[in-house]
């Protein structure tokens, strides 16, 4: 589904460049440009949360944590830039990673700052996906002929599903197994700048850095606990704030195509919200969420082309 999207609005993309690919203004031919990049990549990211004992964020302050470790896999990713009148342009990044191995601990405390543990559990997390994608429009800024500055402005969304697994291996399918899933959503506008350094004819180098303020909005699955209603035991919600950036190093082989490699980071986290539990009697019990903290690193390489 979202591939698709992304051929859509690729093929919009190049739709609005033969139909508007000449502008005069002053005598002069100015075509537009579509950037595609397209790339594989490698992430690890850490992830936790946690909620109080009710809504007054009291009995205990933490009385259940989650933390996610070593969440890695491999992915792969597309940007699609298109200089709509120069120097104005339209960005649009997607990536996609899979969860291939990861550990998680889920504990339970019966007194403050996570004292007289009651319930801990060491875990296996090694399947699920997590998804990336913005929207932006800019300005670019030729400062001299080496150095441009293009600040931006746009929406986005990250999401990450999760599982909390055991580690033995399954034996009897008539044996209903450990595999609770978390899904988190972060979504909202963001602002930045990139900026790109030219060495020569052929490197290049291209940074980007942005601020976000987000909205948190997650659902679980705790499969085990029939107390629970499924398939949304409970949901989360909170507001956040974080911030991307990466550094990318380009070679251009003609003026068409060029090869890169990119390494990045992300942080993301939120204050307090709502932790919303849902029980198989019907009962919806609220308390605090004290709030959730990601971030992650991740290295690509890939292929651009200038259309």
């Amino acid at each position: 589904m979202k591939l698709c999207m992304f051929l859509f609005l690729l093929t919009i993309a190049i739709s609005a460049r033969s139909q508007s690919g000449t502008n005069y203004s002053k005598g002069t031919t100015e075509k537009n440009t579509i950037e595609l990049q397209v790339y594989g990549a490698y992430s690890t990211a850490d992830f936790d949360w946690s909620i109080a004992g009710n809504s007054l964020g009291q009995n205990p302050n933490v009385l259940s944590e989650v933390k996610w470790k070593n969440i890695k896999g491999p992915g792969m990713g597309l940007d699609i830039r298109l200089n709509i009148w120069s120097p104005i342009f339209l960005k649009v990044n997607y990536q996609r990673n899979s969860i291939k191995s990861g550990k998680v601990s889920d504990t339970d405390y019966a007194a403050d700052d996570r004292m007289n543990p009651g319930y801990q559990a060491n875990l296996n997390s090694n399947e699920g996906f997590s998804y990336h994608y913005a929207v932006a429009g800019g300005y670019e800024f030729k400062l001299n002929p080496l150095l441009k500055l293009s600040p931006f402005a746009g929406y986005l969304k990250s999401a990450q599903h999760l599982h909390l697994k055991d580690f033995k291996e399954e034996t009897d399918p008539a044996i209903k197994t450990l595999n609770s899933t978390y899904q988190a959503n972060w979504t909202g506008p963001m602002i930045g700048i990139e900026a790109n350094l030219r060495l020569g004819n052929q490197l290049s180098i291209h940074a980007m850095l942005n601020y976000k303020q987000l909205k948190y909005n997650a659902t679980a699955d705790w499969n085990l606990i029939d107390a629970f209603v499924h398939p949304v035991s409970f949901r989360h919600t909170a507001n956040g704030n974080g911030t991307d950036g990466f550094l990318q190093i380009n070679f251009r082989f003609n003026p068409v195509l060029s090869v890169f490699i990119r390494g990045n980071y992300s942080y993301a986290n939120t204050g307090k919200g709502t932790d919303e539990l849902f029980l198989a009697d019907g009962q919806e019990v609220q308390s605090q969420f004290n709030g959730a903290t990601r971030h992650g690193t991740g290295l690509a390489a890939g292929l651009g082309l200038s259309l």
